[in-house]
């Protein structure tokens, strides 16, 4: 049976019992209700035969002299008003529910919580999603479970319902980590890179053992960031090489990540083990250690840029320092004081920014541009400013409540700059 058509059926189901609910007080004893005004009558004339004795006994006692007129008059007249005022309670207006007044109530309940689905909120895309599943339900659990590689060209008509069947087949099986690690691929053959990064967290977290899962997700998120190794994807690659110390991808990536923070005598000694492990092996790999022998030369070059690196220390003030939050990004740009396009930037998580500030290095490895490198612009004597932000979202254009400091003119000896404004 179609969900839509389950839903709607259950839908009406649940309107019913609750006017049932809000109906029910109404679901007496009709006699009983039939039977009040005669208990009412009953009522009524008990407290007129207990009028007309207190009145009898207020006679007596004016006759007797044992009140005056004047007592007896406003006593009387109490009595008289107390019998007034329970006529008038018992013979009130009273609404008794018949079989009409209650089965029209049945019938406009159901149709007002009908008219305030239909008419307050939008169920269009709800409706798409099912028919989604319909069809490609089954495909796409095949590709999440591994029974299909590819999925079919039919579902390249409605993509966008694909992925959404996908990501619904997903959150119906969260503990089974390979759907995860399955969802990740087709995030990145769609480019959505945190996506990927998000799904294989959720992979890995589930199954930290497997090996496939831990190099996807440090290899996803050393890319998605830029080429930068932050700490938890060198500690999950750190994890990765005890379990298994020859993993060529997890050395190549260490190799990568050390050349990038400037850690150059240990990506040396990644692309030591690489060529060692390599040339053990049997078969022709004159191609991967002509890559490697490139890689160790990049290496070599790059050190040797390093050596004219400016020293920057980067200072926050302790007031905005509780709003640095773990996963933010601190960019530090380069850029001349006439504007335009910054000379070099460097990427670094802002976890390691503390109360007692950060010791940074950039060179001629942090250009933007390869025509226009940062010792040639001080060579040049060019004015350069160096400023710091703090970002939540991690983009390199400023954004809102992103943390960020005023320029600092450059200095051959190093700089000083203080983060200590929110944009």
């Amino acid at each position: 049976m179609p969900t839509s058509v389950i839903f709607i059926a259950l839908a009406i189901a649940m309107a019913l019992v609750l006017a049932v609910i809000v109906l029910f007080p109404w679901f007496g004893n009709l006699s009983t209700n039939l039977a009040k005004p005669e208990r009412d009558n009953q009522l009524l004339t008990l407290n007129i035969d207990v009028f007309k004795q207190r009145l009898a006994e207020l006679e007596d006692d004016f006759l007797q002299q044992q009140i005056d007129k004047t007592t007896y008059d406003s006593q009387k007249l109490v009595l008289e008003r107390q019998l007034l005022d329970i006529d008038e309670r018992l013979n009130s207006h009273r609404f008794i529910p018949n079989g009409k007044s209650r089965l029209i109530f049945m019938i406009w309940i159901p149709c007002l919580v009908a008219m305030a689905y239909y008419l307050i909120a939008d169920r269009s895309e709800t409706f798409k999603l099912w028919q989604a599943e319909e069809s490609m339900g089954q495909v796409a659990d095949d590709l999440l479970t591994g029974k299909i590689q590819t999925p079919p060209e039919s579902v390249s008509k409605d993509l966008l319902g694909f992925v959404n069947t996908l990501q619904t087949n997903v959150h119906h099986h969260a503990t089974d980590p390979m759907r995860w690690f399955r969802m990740s691929q087709v995030y990145t053959m769609f480019e959505a890179p945190e996506q990927a990064v998000e799904s294989l967290a959720r992979a890995y977290r589930l199954q930290p053992n497997d090996e496939q899962i831990a190099i996807a997700y440090a290899q996803t998120s050393f890319f998605s960031q830029g080429g930068v190794l932050n700490a938890q994807s060198r500690q999950i690659l750190t994890n990765l090489l005890k379990q298994n110390p020859k993993h060529q991808g997890a050395q190549m990536l260490m190799a990568m990540g050390d050349m990038r923070d400037g850690n150059y005598a240990e990506a040396r000694q990644w692309v030591h083990l690489l060529k060692t492990d390599i040339s053990a092996r049997s078969g022709d790999h004159s191609q991967a250690i002509q890559s490697l022998n490139e890689l160790e030369q990049n290496i070599n070059e790059k050190e040797a840029q390093s050596k004219q690196a400016i020293d920057i220390k980067v200072n926050i003030n302790p007031e905005i320092l509780g709003r640095v939050k773990k996963g933010d990004t601190l960019f530090v740009s380069i850029r001349a004081v006439a504007g335009g396009m910054p000379v070099a930037v460097k990427k670094l998580s802002a976890d390691s920014l503390t109360k007692d500030g950060l010791n940074i290095s950039m060179s001629d490895n942090d250009s933007i541009m390869p025509t226009e490198r940062l010792s040639q612009a001080i060579q040049a004597k060019k004015a350069l400013a160096v400023t710091a932000r703090i970002s939540t979202s991690g983009d390199a254009t400023v954004q809102k409540g992103d943390l960020q400091s005023n320029p600092v003119s450059l200095q051959e000896k190093g700089v000083t700059v203080m983060i200590d404004k929110v944009y």
